[in-house]
């Protein structure tokens, strides 16, 4: 019996079974039959991503090369048309070769882009339908992107002292990661000097980390200029934390706060910190060990939406901490769900993400994909 003597339902079966890139383009030109039975995958892939030392493969949404594949053979970009993030530089510093990034950056759909942009400063590459971008910012953004392109932006090893012109360069980010290196002598002088620059009235999601002790933190001071915030991911070794608590943001929902075992988070600080999101229903606290149990109360008395708190990598917290949580708000009628370390967590809570879980996750759902993970395993895109 020929293959093509198989329903197209037992033929369908045969072809999901083929998985290498190459081989399914090849597939797909013996006929128009099968070219309809292959193309609807070719049109699922969304994301272009590397792998090392294998041949390149469909997983899905994303079309996974060996950066050494010959492609000249292949237009991407006519086999997978809705393309829409590409890695210029992979997670394990693969670089993606300039033929097929030339090739596909022509598309119109491809909106992220992810790396480190080392041959971008050297070469006049149209990258007018990016908004989403990953990478130093080492080079002159101004020339590569136009005023209120970006919409998403995680960046790396920033210079925090350009952070005024960068924000009026890109006021309509939705999104904001920066990770600040612990040498970074600018992060150190931003964080002892408020920042006074334009706001970012659009910005749902904002991220700050770093990796290295600093003086006085004012990250709080700059989420006074966001006031659209609506998700926040604090990580910072700090001495000193500013805090202004008569400037309230009414719309943040969300706060995971890591403070890296520094111990400046005393109850007054962080009082005064949370006072300024009277709406917060999600808190997480991370490494934070000065609070007692008479704190966490006074803490869920000041939040009064709160729903979840998520008490995990929080040293003091213990069952009998939880026990007493539990009793408060059964006598106050307040349905919180309480998450803290033990022995055998039940299966039903979310689980701590502490390995890096891929560069791209899908939908804009900061609960979903950053609130439960350590800052060094959030996504470098979010696809909304």
């Amino acid at each position: 019996m020929s293959l093509n003597d198989l329903p197209d339902n037992c033929l369908l079966k045969i072809l999901r079974n083929v998985h290498e890139a190459k081989d399914l383009i090849r597939l797909s030109k013996v006929c128009s039959r099968w070219s309809d039975l292959i193309t609807p995958r070719f049109k699922r892939v969304k994301y272009l991503r590397f792998v090392a030392g294998k041949v390149d493969y469909i997983d899905g949404d994303s079309l996974r090369i060996n950066h050494d594949t010959d492609w000249k053979d292949y237009n991407l970009i006519e086999f997978f048309p809705n393309l829409k993030i590409i890695e210029v530089s992979s997670y394990y510093c693969i670089y993606i070769r300039p033929d097929i990034f030339i090739q596909i950056i022509s598309n119109p759909n491809v909106k992220g882009l992810i790396g480190l942009f080392s041959f971008i400063r050297d070469y006049n590459y149209n990258l007018e339908n990016i908004e989403m971008c990953v990478g130093k910012f080492d080079f002159d953004y101004k020339r590569v992107f136009r005023p209120n392109q970006l919409k998403q932006i995680r960046c790396f090893d920033f210079n925090m002292k350009y952070l005024p012109s960068f924000i009026g360069y890109f006021p309509n980010l939705k999104r904001l990661n920066i990770e600040f290196d612990k040498a970074d002598q600018a992060f150190y002088n931003f964080c002892n000097v408020l920042y006074n620059g334009p706001s970012l009235s659009s910005l749902k999601i904002l991220e700050l980390g770093s990796n290295g002790f600093v003086g006085k933190f004012t990250g709080f001071h700059f989420m006074d200029f966001c006031p659209s915030l609506e998700s926040a991911f604090i990580s910072c070794w700090a001495y000193d934390i500013h805090v202004d608590e008569s400037i309230k943001n009414y719309n943040l929902r969300d706060l995971v706060i890591d403070n890296v075992e520094s111990g400046s988070f005393s109850w007054p600080i962080l009082k005064r910190v949370l006072s300024k999101f009277p709406n917060l229903h999600h808190l997480a606290m991370r490494n934070i060990d000065q609070l007692d149990d008479s704190n966490l109360e006074e803490l869920i008395k000041l939040l009064r939406k709160l729903k979840i708190l998520d008490l995990r990598g929080f040293k003091k917290e213990t069952q009998k901490s939880a026990d007493l949580l539990f009793k408060y708000c059964v006598k106050e009628n307040r349905s919180i769900a309480i998450y803290y370390d033990c022995e055998n967590e039940p299966v039903e809570w979310p689980k701590l993400v502490y390995y890096y879980c891929g560069p791209i996750c899908y939908g804009f759902d900061f609960m979903k994909h950053c609130f439960y993970k350590k800052f060094s395993c959030l996504p470098d895109l979010i696809d909304e």
